[in-house]
């Protein structure tokens, strides 16, 4: 059965969506002020109920720590990354390896992973990134500076890196 937990964060609410034993993590939302619109994007994936383990209380921790300012880092073992081609693997693998604080462009990660002129298809695996916060896909951004897209909007990406440079 597919759990979630909730986290109150200073941007709103956060949710892990996890399967309980073995533990492993199946998406992560990004944080809507109001908990209703957040259940409502849970529900759209599937049948999910409440639930916690002790490792899912860390992450919730530690997801609220991230929009504290601090370093938060993928924990890959608990990420299920099943449904993920291996270059997707390895676009969210160069995208976890961008430093607190800074950027890069779809352009330089698609270079990182061997595939110079696969932007777009950065682009859109990141799009995709069941694990935003963990695998911090709001550290790609346009090669001309400007944000790009964001599933929780470019008001939100903004934010983020803000906090980060702020922070850094």
């Amino acid at each position: 059965m597919i759990s979630y937990h909730l986290c109150p964060t200073a941007f709103g609410y956060a949710a892990i969506l996890f399967e309980a034993d073995p533990f492993l993590v199946k998406r992560i939302f990004l944080p809507h002020l109001r908990k209703s619109v957040l259940k409502k994007r849970i529900q759209r994936t599937g049948p999910a109920k409440p639930g916690h383990t002790p490792v899912v209380l860390n992450m919730c921790k530690d997801i609220r720590a991230y929009f504290e300012g601090a370093l938060i880092k993928a924990p890959w073992r608990f990420l299920d990354l099943s449904g993920l081609t291996p270059l997707q693997r390895s676009v969210l693998r160069a995208a976890a390896s961008v430093p607190h604080g800074e950027v890069r462009s779809y352009g330089q990660i698609a270079a990182q992973i061997g595939h110079p002129r696969a932007s777009r298809f950065v682009g859109t695996t990141l799009a995709r990134n069941p694990f935003p916060i963990l695998i911090p896909c709001h550290r790609i951004i346009r090669a001309d500076g400007s944000p790009g897209g964001f599933y929780g909007g470019t008001g939100l990406k903004k934010r983020m890196l803000l906090l980060e440079k702020e922070k850094s």
